[in-house]
C-alpha cells in the first residue's frame, strides 16, 4: 500500500463503483484535502465492477467463509487515526466492528452510511446483529427519510441523516425524449435476483399482441447473459430482444431511456428506479418483493405500475397494456423527470452527507455545506 497522510475525513468503502463517480468527484470539491477515500478492487458481488476514473487509495479485499465475511488489509490505520471515519453499515465487513470498537475507546466520531434494515426488511431475525452494529456508530447516514424515520421508532436517541441516494447532477437529471418509443428496457446486473429470466418469458407471451416495433431490451451484464440469450433462441423471438451489456456514460444510457416505453423491474428494486424517472421513464415493478429503500421514491399510477410477483402473465398483460398507453407516457416524461431532479440530484446528497459529518471545522467547507451542516445542528436541537 502506498504511503498516505491522514486527513480530517477518511470514507472506507468495500469498492467504488461506477454509478458513485460523480457523487466522490463533488465530495471532493466540497472537502478537498480534508477528504481520504479507501476502497477494494472487488465487492461481495462479482460483477459489481469499481471505477476507473474515482481517485482513492487502494486496500486489499479479504473474502472467507464463501463470501460471507470481509477484511480490508490496510484500512485499519488510516481510519482509526482520522477526525471522522465512515465505515459501510454492512455487519459482514469484520473491519468495520474493528474500527468501530477502537475508535469508541479513542472517543472519535464514527460514521455508519448504508441501508438501515437487511435486505429481508426491518423484522428479519439477522437485525439484531445489524441493529448492535447501529448502536455503535455516532451517526447514522441512510438513503432516504422514510429510513430516517423507522429508525427514530427504534433508536430514538439517534443522530441519523438521510442523504438521498443519487445517480446525476441537477443539471443531468432531465427528460430522455425519444424519436419514438418503442422498447421495454431492464437495467441491473443479468443475475438471479433481479427476476430477468421472468421478464423475459413476460415478453415471450405478450409478443403476440405486441406491435411489431416493440423490442425487449436488456442493459448490463451478468452471469446470466448467455442462457438468456439462449432462451430467447428457443422462444423464437431472438430478433425482438436486444443485449446492450453494461453501459456506464450517461448519454448511451439516455439514448436506451429515450427509445423505452418504460423501463422493467422484475426483480427487487433499487437505484434503477431513481435512473429511470430521472430520465422521466415509468418503471412496471414487482410488487411482493424485497425491494431496496428506493421504492419509498415510486408513486404508484405516475411513476411506476405495479404487478403481482412471479407472474410472468400479469406483466405481459401490463406490457400490452403499457405499449397502447405510450403516447400518454410520453407525454408526463417532464413531469416524471422534475421529481427525480427536485429530491434526487447528486447535489442533494452532498450536502447532506457532508453534514453528518459534523466537522468541528467547518469553515474549510464550502458556503453550500456549511449552510447544510448549520441547518443539520438546528434539527438535532429540535
Amino acid at each position: 500500500m502506498q504511503r498516505i497522510a491522514f486527513p480530517s475525513v477518511v470514507v472506507v468503502q468495500t469498492i467504488v463503483p461506477d454509478y458513485r463517480e460523480r457523487f466522490y468527484a463533488l465530495l471532493r470539491d466540497r472537502l478537498g484535502s480534508r477528504l481520504l477515500l479507501l476502497a477494494g478492487g472487488e465487492d461481495f458481488a462479482p460483477a459489481l465492477m469499481p471505477s476507473e476514473s474515482v481517485e482513492y487509495v487502494r486496500v486489499t479485499n479479504h473474502f472467507v467463509f464463501g463470501r460471507r465475511f470481509l477484511w480490508q488489509s490496510g484500512a485499519l490505520r488510516p481510519a482509526l487515526r482520522a477526525e471522522v471515519a465512515v465505515l459501510v453499515l454492512n455487519p459482514r465487513i469484520v473491519t468495520v466492528w474493528a474500527i468501530l470498537g477502537l475508535r469508541r475507546l479513542r472517543g472519535r466520531r464514527t460514521v455508519l452510511w448504508g441501508h438501515a434494515w437487511p435486505r429481508q426488511g426491518r423484522s428479519s431475525r439477522s437485525d439484531v446483529v445489524r441493529h448492535l452494529l447501529r448502536r455503535l456508530a455516532d451517526t447514522l447516514v441512510v438513503y432516504m427519510d422514510a429510513e430516517v424515520r423507522e429508525l427514530r421508532e427504534r433508536m430514538p436517541k439517534a443522530d441519523v441523516v438521510a442523504a438521498p441516494n443519487a445517480l446525476y447532477l441537477e443539471s443531468e437529471i432531465a427528460p430522455a425524449m425519444p424519436a419514438r418509443a418503442r422498447d421495454f428496457v431492464c437495467v441491473g446486473r443479468l443475475v438471479p435476483a433481479k427476476k430477468v429470466e421472468l421478464l423475459l418469458e413476460a415478453f415471450a407471451i405478450a409478443v403476440e399482441r405486441l406491435p411489431a416495433d416493440v423490442r425487449l431490451v436488456y442493459v448490463g451484464d451478468g452471469p446470466l447473459r448467455a442462457s438468456l440469450e439462449a432462451r430467447a433462441t428457443d422462444l423464437g423471438i431472438r430478433d425482438r430482444v436486444v443485449f446492450l451489456g453494461h453501459l456506464g456514460d450517461i448519454d448511451d444510457l439516455r439514448s436506451a431511456y429515450a427509445e423505452a416505453i418504460a423501463s422493467v423491474s422484475p426483480g427487487y428494486v433499487g437505484l434503477s428506479l431513481i435512473q429511470s424517472i430521472g430520465f422521466g421513464v415509468p418503471m412496471l415493478a414487482a410488487r411482493e418483493e424485497p425491494h431496496a429503500p428506493e421504492i419509498a421514491a415510486a408513486v404508484e399510477g405516475e411513476s411506476v405500475r405495479f404487478f403481482p410477483s412471479d407472474s410472468p402473465h400479469a406483466l405481459a398483460s401490463l406490457l400490452v397494456a403499457m405499449a397502447k398507453e405510450r403516447q400518454s407516457w410520453l407525454s408526463r416524461r417532464a413531469e416524471i423527470s422534475r421529481f427525480a431532479r427536485e429530491t434526487h440530484s447528486v447535489e442533494n446528497m452532498v450536502e447532506s452527507f457532508v453534514s453528518a459529518l459534523r466537522l468541528r471545522d467547518e469553515g474549510l467547507l464550502a458556503p453550500r455545506a456549511q449552510e447544510s451542516a448549520r441547518r443539520a445542528r438546528q434539527n438535532a436541537v429540535r
